[in-house]
């Protein structure tokens, strides 16, 4: 991949020195030679191509307004660098002899670490525009995780403790905090486009006259097809059922529906993830049925799926799905983003102009509401738990063994679940009484049905494991990490315990951890250099 489209991906302007690389690939031996280690430009999101780094490096690339270091000749990188660099909005892109790396993790940039591909690169959700950011630290103290710190008086997101929830994006009042969704223009890539709308996308709306006239005015936006998500919903209901009486799992079963739940078993709570259902998300599931009935029907089109999304933690999913599913999903579109399009299609709608495009019966229209799924599954043995503060705490009971009797815990990340995600219109509230009508009709057509397809059950189930992500840890080496613990406990006694903010961590806590692993000093707690 030529060095020029890696710097197209991450934009900025290149530091002085480095444009002759951009003409053509050179050896990496001549492109050290050429970029030689300049830092005479600092404009806003500058990039600096070297074959030097160290964390003085680092520390000066911070003052001068660089976002990003591409390093030349397979030069290593430790973990300490690229922690130190991420803690600073700075990427790291490590170059050997035939890839470009990503070390650093920048949200704002939408990079991931591993080997990047120009074509196919994985997109974060949520994207930090630093000049709208005061650094107030309303989204570092919010945050489950603690997976954002206040640096040079802005706020930066470790990739690594972000589980996505899109906290930060609601609590933002400068709007600093986006998500990265796809533009509606971007249909106009493919011959036969299909819309699967989440469920709680039919809450946003309303006085509609019927669903059929929702879903009508949304294929009008420029969709061929629309599949439901709730489709996929009914369908797992069934399945779920069918396991949790079997007695096959350990119980309490988890839900597998939200992605920010799941990011968080992972991160914090990884002794539940035996608890956690092995199937895949609604969405998925459909999306895989109609592409493979669209290519079936339309071998010579090339066929967009796009998922019509309520929230950031599903975009994320979707994008890096290569670590739990294989996704058809083509594109992800904010329901925020194609509102309007819809609303105005729905005034323009004639009665004789509605289609019959429904399939979904009440048990998936009623997933997005927190207690939903679990009322499909024939038990009073439930617990559902929206907001990701109450959902953290009913993990701690589970793990203390202090929930005897539950067969299944429904969690949702959102308050009001689905319909309080950070990408829809209403408030859940408005949402959820928007869609009751909806789902008594639905009742009244279907009844409380559940869709058992014979021979699907595989295309149902997550095609890999979820594995523990240890980012919490101290250290890599056990023996350190218990002896940084010790040490954190040392510093954290020495802190005003008042979880002030000031030295940019969330909590003095969070504040020791950054100190014992090299990332802050004490000396950047105002009051302790006052004491």
């Amino acid at each position: 991949m030529e060095l020029k489209k890696i710097i197209s991906m991450i934009g900025g302007k290149i530091l002085y020195g480095t444009e002759e690389i951009l003409r053509r690939e050179y050896s990496y031996a001549v492109a050290s030679d050429l970029m030689s280690n300049v830092m005479l430009d600092t404009a806003d999101d500058s990039i600096l191509i070297t074959s030097l780094v160290n964390p003085q490096v680092i520390r000066a690339s911070e003052m001068m307004n660089i976002t990003c270091i591409i390093i030349t000749c397979g030069k290593t990188v430790t973990d300490a660098m690229i922690e130190l660099a991420a803690n600073r909005n700075i990427a790291l892109v490590k170059t050997d002899d035939t890839t470009f790396t990503v070390c650093g993790k920048l949200h704002s940039h939408g990079l991931r670490e591993g080997p990047l591909s120009f074509e196919n690169k994985h997109l974060t959700s949520i994207r930090l525009d630093p000049k709208r950011c005061i650094g107030c630290t309303h989204c570092a103290r919010t945050c489950p995780t603690e997976a954002i710190r206040i640096k040079s008086g802005k706020a930066v997101i470790s990739a690594e403790r972000c589980i996505e929830c899109g906290m930060c994006i609601k609590v933002c009042p400068r709007h600093a905090n986006s998500p990265v969704t796809d533009a509606p223009d971007c249909l106009e890539a493919y011959d036969y486009k299909i819309a699967i709308p989440a469920s709680a996308f039919f809450g946003q709306f309303h006085n509609i006259r019927s669903r059929n006239h929702l879903l009508t005015a949304l294929k009008r936006v420029g969709f061929d097809e629309i599949y439901e998500e709730a489709i996929g919903a009914e369908m797992i209901s069934y399945r779920l059922r069918e396991l949790l009486h079997s007695g096959k799992r350990k119980l309490p079963l988890i839900s597998a529906g939200c992605p920010s739940i799941l990011n968080l078993i992972q991160i914090r709570f990884p002794n539940l993830m035996e608890h956690v259902v092995d199937y895949r998300p609604p969405v998925e599931v459909v999306a895989s049925m109609a592409r493979r009935e669209a290519e079936r029907r339309h071998p010579d089109k090339k066929v967009g799926i796009f998922f019509i999304a309520p929230c950031t933690a599903k975009i994320s999913f979707i994008k890096e799905s290569d670590e739990v599913v294989d996704s058809d999903i083509d594109k992800m579109i904010a329901i925020s983003d194609i509102y309007k399009q819809v609303l105005q299609n729905l005034e323009e709608l004639k009665d004789e102009e509605i289609e019959d495009l429904e399939k979904a019966g009440m048990t998936g229209l009623r997933w997005p509401s927190p207690g939903g799924e679990s009322l499909s599954l024939q038990t009073d043995d439930f617990v559902a738990v929206d907001g990701i503060d109450k959902v953290i705490d009913i993990f701690e009971k589970i793990e203390d063994e202090k929930l005897d009797g539950l067969a299944f815990v429904e969690t949702e990340a959102c308050r009001g679940g689905c319909f309080g995600g950070s990408l829809t219109v209403e408030n859940s509230y408005s949402a959820k009484a928007n869609i009751k009508p909806l789902i008594d009709e639905a009742k009244e057509k279907y009844g409380e049905r559940t869709l058992n397809l014979p021979g699907e059950e595989d295309e149902l189930l997550r095609n890999r494991p979820l594995c523990y992500r240890p980012v919490l840890r101290l250290d890599e080496d056990l023996d350190v990490s218990l002896k940084k613990m010790e040490e954190m406990g040392r510093v954290l006694s020495s802190l005003p315990g008042i979880d002030c903010g000031v030295c940019g961590a969330p909590n003095c806590r969070a504040f020791a951890e950054d100190i014992v692993k090299g990332l802050a000093t004490e000396r950047e707690c105002i009051l302790y250099t006052v004491k």
